[in-house]
Formats: C-alpha cells, structure tokens, sequence
C-alpha cells in the first residue's frame, strides 16, 4: 500500500533545491507544480559522508522566498543526494526485538565500515529478512540533517521524511512493474556521483553511491560496478537495467546493455507521472520522478 504524505516534496542539493508538489491522477501521481532555486556555492561545504551547512542565513532566505511563490503549505518530505548517504545492506548473527537495542547492533556493525563515528549519524534501517537477520541501515551525518530540518520548520514547514532521491526514482519505476523473482540493475547518473543498485526480485543485495572524481570515465566505472556484482553476487542473468539521470546518452545506455546482456529502460517522468507543469521541469526529470516515488514506495 502507498504510504500517505503531504503533497509537496523537496529536492535538495548542494547546489539547488526544486519545490514540487504532487498529486494523484487517474492513472498515475501527477506533478501539479514545480520550480527550481538556486543555492549560492558557499551554503554546503564538503563533509566526511554528508556536506555541512555552513550558511544558514542564505538557505533560510532561499525557503522564505520558496514558500511565498509556492503557496500555502506547511508540511514536506525532503529527498537529498544519495551521495549524502551510507546506505549498507548488513548481515547480522542475532537482531534484537526492542528497537533501541537493534539499533545498537546495527550501529555498532557499522563501525567496521563508516568513516566516522556512527554515533554522529542520523539512521534508519529495514529489516529485510529475519532468517538470517538482513538490514538495510541508511545513514547521514546527524549535524546537516537536523540544522535542516530546524530551518524548514523555522520557515513554518514541518519535515516529515528525509529519504535519499535514488531509492524514491526506484519506487516509482517499479511501483507499475510486474512482480518478478529475477535480477534487476538500476543506475542513477548525476554529474558528480552516482548509485547502482541490484534487487533480486523485491530485495535489495547490493547499494553502493560513488563519487565521480575523473580518475575514471563513467563507462568505466560501469565495467567495474558489473564486474564486481557478476563476481561477488553472481549476477549473470538480468532481467532488465534501468537507468535514471538527466542527460543520459546512448553511450551510457549501450555501456550498461553490454556488461549485463539485458535490455536497458531509461527513466523518463512520462512513465510515471500522467501530467507534468510549471517552468522547465524536463531539466530536472529525475528529481521529478524522485518526487512521485514518496508516494509510491
């Protein structure tokens, strides 16, 4: 069943932050209204896992001036950056019942791969099998998430969900596919950085958001990312890769099809939104899609 949230979601980055608001049509989430702000480049500094905020002030007047061209509205579901995140499927001996002390094996399992203390990371996790105890554990720096959410409730909107962007375009891709038990690859292709996933049916076996840092073209580190999941995870029969980012070129395409031998869908928001409207959203398609996948996950 979808889960139920306010209209209007954020997706923020660095570098901008796009206000859509989200509806339900006929036949599929409608985006009744979207509109992009720019950041200036001293808002975020970089981070160890999730960039700072370091000018409170300019993001502050960026929300003011958002929320009086946008209309009345005071709650929100924000989607950050995948990048932003740690986002770690984890094998456990035992999971506690009481959710406080699962939570305390979890972080203290994290411990072996995070580059800082888990202590000072915001977490949330899914149980995805009890038998043996599967988690999917996404974590961000504690210090950037509350600051904010304190700024948007400062501007009179409460946060009810902070989630990263590439999972929410994966739950609305796959919110009108076919239940199946076979493998399926997602790429997620922003400028800087981006995520690739495998789900064996509904479960996710592998998460992973790297940065682009010109070391390696993209093309390579699709070879790599499908070298690694056909050698450690036996990824050798796919049912379909998706492939989601603005801008993406045949090349990329042809890149993905030819490591997997499976045909490749690329993301577009007229797959699952039936109406679209306001300014030049087919620049930020993705984001879009992001948006309509809160309500569809």
């Amino acid at each position: 069943m979808a889960r139920s949230f306010p209209p209007d979601v954020v997706v923020l980055d660095s570098d901008s932050l796009i206000h859509a608001r989200v509806g339900r049509g006929r036949r599929a989430m409608q985006i009744l209204q979207a509109k992009s702000y720019v950041l200036r480049d001293d808002v975020f500094a970089p981070g160890v896992v999730t960039p700072q905020l370091q000018n409170e002030a300019v993001f502050a007047e960026v929300l003011r001036r958002m929320k009086l061209e946008t209309g009345k509205w005071d709650k929100v579901s924000i989607l950050l950056p995948d990048s932003w995140f740690r986002m770690n499927i984890i094998e456990l001996q035992a999971l506690p019942e009481r959710a406080h002390e699962a939570a305390e094996v979890i972080r203290w399992s994290l411990r072996r791969t995070m580059p800082i203390d888990p202590a000072a990371l915001r977490m949330s996790y899914e149980v995805l099998s009890r038998t043996p105890p599967r988690i999917l554990a996404v974590t961000a720096v504690e210090a950037t998430i509350a600051a904010i959410e304190r700024l948007f409730e400062a501007a009179g909107i409460e946060v009810i969900l902070i989630e990263p962007a590439g999972l929410n375009i994966w739950n609305a891709v796959t919110a009108g596919e076919a239940a199946t038990t076979r493998d399926r690859i997602f790429f997620y292709i922003r400028e800087h950085d981006f995520t690739t996933a495998l789900f064996r049916g509904a479960m996710p076996l592998f998460i992973r958001s790297r940065n682009l840092n010109g070391e390696r073209t993209l093309q390579q580190e699709i070879k790599l990312s499908a070298t690694y999941l056909r050698d450690t995870l036996q990824t050798t029969s796919v049912e379909k890769c998706y492939v989601a980012g603005n801008g993406i070129n045949g090349e990329v395409t042809s890149a993905i099809a030819g490591e997997f031998s499976a045909p490749v869908v690329k993301v577009a928001l007229r797959d699952v939104a039936e109406q679209t409207s306001g300014g030049d959203a087919a620049a930020y398609e993705a984001e879009l899609t992001a948006a309509t996948g809160v309500f569809t996950g």
